[in-house]
């Protein structure tokens, strides 16, 4: 420890820095939460968590898109979480995957921590820059998530979480309708 930083054990992260790690691009915290079942509810937390984000970041489409983030954030996690685990283990399997639901949900929904930087939309220009980037960052967890939770290469990896992404803005665009806003009123890939 003499000139560097304690980091804690894999598999005795706290929340927190479950958080950072994932944001950080460390597939041991996606490796981590994947065995752990009680990492569930963390995940949960944290897709609402950037729902509520998002919202901010479109506060011009006031409760209506608060109320429709919350529901289309958690729909497109359900969705595209087990589009990815039939995609992964039934549709393109590899020989190597022994994954079930919950895992993928788990690493899905820790791949979302960059979308908690999403509030920053609403500053006027700046916050379409910052949106784009965490879009793009979100995308690349993703893939790593679906690297760990699949035992999956690159390339099926980034086949599958396009095809997720596509899912989710289906979803996202569909509870839009029925509440009446926008689609990046209820999160840009929530």
């Amino acid at each position: 420890m003499y000139g560097g930083t304690y980091t804690q054990p894999a598999g005795r992260r706290s929340f927190t820095d479950r958080m950072v790690a994932a944001a950080r691009l460390d597939r041991s915290a996606y490796e981590e939460v994947e065995h752990d079942r009680g990492a569930t509810s963390q995940a949960a937390i944290v897709i609402l968590v950037a729902a509520v984000a998002a919202a901010i970041g479109q506060a011009d489409e006031g409760g209506n898109g608060l109320v429709a983030g919350l529901i289309g954030g958690l729909l497109a996690w359900l969705v595209s979480s087990a589009f990815i685990y039939v995609a992964g283990t039934r549709i393109i399997p590899s020989d190597r995957v022994e994954a079930d639901l919950g895992q993928v949900l788990r690493t899905q929904g820790f791949a979302a921590v960059p979308n908690l930087l999403l509030f920053v939309a609403a500053i006027p220009l700046f916050g379409g820059l910052v949106a784009l980037a965490v879009g793009i960052w979100y995308l690349v967890t993703r893939v790593i998530a679906i690297q760990a939770a699949l035992e999956s290469s690159l390339g099926r990896a980034v086949g599958i979480a396009i095809i997720a992404v596509i899912l989710e803005f289906i979803v996202l665009g569909l509870i839009g309708l029925v509440f009446g806003v926008g689609l990046f009123a209820i999160g840009t890939i929530t």
